[in-house]
């Protein structure tokens, strides 16, 4: 057989078409999207997930406070990104820029959201100004930026709603950690908790005078970030209220399911999300909480501990719903001759992988058995290949 082409339609199921001969056999999926990752932290080994989540969020500061090149370390992050099948990666860059820095170096595509953090009213509309700055000094022109107030513990309230106005005045895309833990839900309702001993031992006040008495996404929507099209990572505390508002709003959902399994979390709410019409997509997280930034192991680890979920839906939101949760081009990951699309090429399909069903490709894809030859970004190889792999690129689709 030649390679087979896989794509999505408009209702989200699997087609596949025959390509040009060549002497391969490999199946063509649209490139992977990790939609939320933290490049400038990569190099680090992960950390104890510990007693408390806050107990862990000290650690990261301790890492980000360690002597490095961010801008190398995340440079080699996204190569080895591109070298493991992903075309665009959604990066919250919390190094005044260096990490973005080095995923344009790398030749990464995607997003650096730019992190936002600060407590205090001062200190959080300082940060603001700084990152605005820094947007103007990146080029905002680029198109591949945007702002992330790290969440709301993090970020004084007064200042989110100034984030969602300035980011929808400057058409800046969001991203927010949100609904991450039940400490988190807790101290938005009644200001107790762990998080109190955090702020204490951070030292720089609080984000509220009183707790808003809202759940963390009743508080996005009331602080104007839902409307602003912002982008919820993780979404693990979620109620029945929260799901119908993130679909009222389109929200999309980012999930990292190691992060997720390194806390021992309750199980994510998933299937719920989906059909509520929940935009879903997938992401790593950081070392620090995961085994690494490959998205298609992260894929396949869900796949085994959760094999209630449909791999289909799995695959989709490593790669469609990565692009739109990004508002990258959907046309890129179509193969047409003649178009610069992101994809990747998978070795050792079935011979009959032509006659098998969206949810069977699906399967194959995620048992492990399928190995990435080549990623492909913008009709161009990230590695070069050489042999039978040579042979498809100079076809038509391999030349789109």
């Amino acid at each position: 057989m030649g390679p087979a082409a896989w794509t999505f339609n408009e209702r989200g199921t699997i087609s596949l078409e025959r390509c040009a001969q060549a002497e391969l056999d490999a199946l063509l999926v649209p490139g992977l999207v990790n939609a939320h990752a933290h490049l400038d932290l990569g190099g680090a080994d992960a950390l104890p997930a510990g007693a408390s989540f806050t107990e862990w969020l000290l650690g990261v500061g301790g890492v980000r406070q360690a002597e490095r090149d961010v801008s190398e370390v995340a440079a080699s992050e996204a190569r080895g990104l591109g070298r493991a099948g992903v075309v665009a990666v959604g990066d919250v860059d919390g190094s005044a820029g260096r990490g973005t820095e080095g995923r344009r170096r790398a030749g990464m595509g995607g997003r650096s959201y730019l992190e936002i953090v600060g407590v205090s009213r001062d200190g959080a509309r300082s940060n603001l100004v700084r990152t605005l700055a820094l947007v103007d000094r990146l080029g905002a022109g680029r198109g591949d930026l945007g702002l992330s107030p790290h969440a709301p513990y993090s970020v004084n309230a007064d200042v989110l709603g100034e984030i969602a106005r300035a980011a929808a005045h400057r058409r800046l895309p969001l991203a927010m950690h949100l609904a991450e833990t039940e400490e988190e839900t807790r101290y938005l309702l009644k200001g107790d908790g762990p998080f109190v001993g955090f702020l204490d031992t951070i030292g720089k006040g609080a984000p509220f005078a009183r707790a808003p008495g809202l759940r963390p996404v009743a508080y996005a929507e009331r602080m104007g970030l839902l409307a602003a099209g912002c982008v919820v990572v993780h979404g693990n505390d979620l109620d029945d209220t929260d799901i119908a508002c993130l679909a009222q709003h389109r929200t999309p959902v980012v999930y990292c399911h190691g992060t997720h399994r390194h806390f021992d979390r309750p199980t994510h709410r998933w299937l719920d999300l989906d059909a509520a019409g929940v935009p879903l997509a997938l992401g790593t997280d950081s070392g620090l909480s995961n085994r690494g930034v490959d998205l298609l192991a992260e894929a396949r680890r869900l796949a085994a501990d959760r094999p209630e979920l449909p791999p289909a839906l799995i695959l989709r939101a490593a790669t469609e719903g990565g692009r739109r949760a990004l508002g990258l081009d959907h046309g890129a990951a179509c193969f047409l001759p003649g178009t610069a699309s992101d994809g990747l090429l998978l070795a050792g399909p079935p011979g009959d992988i032509e006659s098998r069903c969206g949810a069977e490709v699906a399967d194959w894809v995620l048992r492990g058995a399928s190995q990435v030859l080549v990623t492909i970004l913008a009709g161009t190889p990230v590695e070069a290949p050489e042999g039978a792999c040579r042979a498809f690129l100079d076809t038509p689709q391999g030349q789109g």
